[in-house]
């Protein structure tokens, strides 16, 4: 029996940007009630049997503890403007992340982990899949286009949200929850946040 999966990153929601981001998704994410927790794909959707589950867990854990082997480490995820994906007459409307480089090859190495305990080609996670925040889902391109200029307007100075923890999220009856926390980052203080055109 395959179960699907996917690594994702969860944030601390108690501040501004956070607030705003649920804001918008509240009315232009019709998956805010089934998804109600901000995160952000790091390593795609991909299928392993439910035997590999335990396995696949504990080899992520160890792999973040070597990236990130500093118990009370905090990260932050900055954001820098608006993009639209588009694939099957859906729409999809995300912040895009700066790039982080150390956190792109963690996402690199636990894509080859999740790669390993997957047994059909079709079922891999392609390691070569943006990661990106998804505030707005769409279907008609007229109340894209409507929200798109509203996003621009509050999204206008993109700032940064603290990363709690990288999850294992996992699909149930059509609804992802999360599976387990992979590793946890500490709280950052709000004020000590990246802000566009600090140093």
């Amino acid at each position: 029996m395959l179960t699907k999966l996917f690594v994702g990153l969860t944030f601390f929601e108690d501040n501004h940007f956070a607030k705003k981001i649920q804001n918008f998704r509240g009315r232009y994410d019709e998956k805010v009630l089934t998804n109600p927790t901000v995160f952000m794909p790091i390593v795609a959707p991909f299928e392993i049997p439910v035997t590999s589950l335990e396995s696949l867990e504990t080899e992520i854990v160890e792999e973040m503890e070597a990236f990130f082997p500093d118990e009370n480490e905090s990260l932050t995820m900055g954001f820098t403007g608006l993009d639209v994906l588009t694939h099957s007459k859906k729409s999809l409307l995300y912040l895009h992340p700066n790039e982080m480089t150390d956190l792109e090859h963690c996402a690199e190495a636990l894509a080859q982990i999740c790669r390993e305990h997957v047994e059909l080609r079709e079922h891999r996670p392609n390691m070569k899949d943006k990661s990106f925040l998804t505030i707005g889902r769409f279907q008609d391109p007229t109340a894209l286009h409507g929200a798109l200029a509203v996003a621009q307007r509050e999204f206008m100075d993109c700032t940064a949200l603290p990363v709690k923890g990288v999850c294992l999220f996992r699909k149930h009856n059509g609804v992802w929850f999360q599976q387990v926390d992979l590793h946890r980052f500490d709280q950052v203080d709000e004020s000590q946040m990246y802000r566009p055109g600090s140093a």
